[in-house]
């Protein structure tokens, strides 16, 4: 950041000559550069987050090694995941207006009334780290985050948090999150819900399916109908994003 900050300042406050004359390039052919750096690096990025193999975007025409491959998605990667530019487009909502659309359109589901979100967990699966190698192996006995995530009808994440090894329980995660404190804080309005699956506690604000019912009830069958189908989507957004999904590629901000 401050990297960027410095090179906004210079091309704000040297003349045309001035900067000519330090960089052998005028002002139209910095940024002709730096546009093409950026490009690159994006489409980089992407075409890692897409196949999930830094080998793939270094046998495409870019003309990277593959060590240049790795810095790159580093440095976009960790651009992109600055608190500025991450809330610009997931934040849960607290406004009524909002609040009120996303339970419509989850109504328009499977009509279960007052829900605002779908929470679940998913694991990213990562390269075993250097140190505390085993807080990092979940139940399923591979190396992972674990990753919590609540999504609107739209599937468009609200609220994630992805820094819980894979032994965390869902439990624990959810009781350290800042969305358990909006709900609890009274920041949502009481007639707001969260859907979750068994995993999660019972609360006023969290609806959780019976263990074990003795009667299907109308609702149950529509908690059940709306958890499926995000569970599905979410299993889906994995399969899109290689990344998410293929074994042993995310590590560099954990080891």
């Amino acid at each position: 950041m401050a990297n960027r900050r410095g090179r906004r300042d210079v091309l704000q406050t040297l003349d045309d000559r001035e900067l000519l004359r330090r960089y052998r390039l005028d002002r139209a052919g910095i940024m002709f550069v730096v546009d093409l750096l950026r490009d690159t690096k994006v489409i980089t990025t992407l075409r890692y987050l897409a196949t999930g193999k830094m080998q793939q975007c270094s046998n495409d025409d870019l003309g990277l090694s593959q060590s240049s491959v790795s810095r790159v998605i580093t440095q976009t990667l960790t651009a992109l995941s600055q608190p500025n530019i991450v809330t610009q487009f997931v934040s849960f909502p607290v406004d009524a207006r909002t609040l009120h659309t996303h339970k419509r359109a989850f109504m328009d589901i499977a009509e279960f009334p007052g829900v605002v979100g779908v929470i679940d967990g998913t694991h990213v699966r990562i390269i075993a780290p250097s140190e505390d190698e085993a807080v990092f192996v979940n139940r399923r006995n591979f190396h992972s985050i674990n990753v919590q995530i609540v999504f609107n009808a739209a599937c468009k994440i609200l609220d994630i948090v992805a820094k819980w090894p894979g032994s965390t329980h869902d439990v624990r995660m959810l009781s350290k999150s800042g969305i358990r404190q909006l709900f609890e804080r009274r920041y949502v309005p009481a007639n707001c819900h969260l859907l979750g699956d068994s995993g999660y506690p019972c609360k006023p604000w969290l609806l959780t399916p019976y263990l074990q019912p003795h009667m299907c009830t109308p609702h149950m069958n529509q908690m059940q109908t709306t958890n499926i189908t995000y569970q599905y989507k979410l299993c889906i957004n994995k399969n899109k994003n290689k990344c998410l999904k293929d074994s042993g590629i995310l590590m560099s901000s954990v080891a």
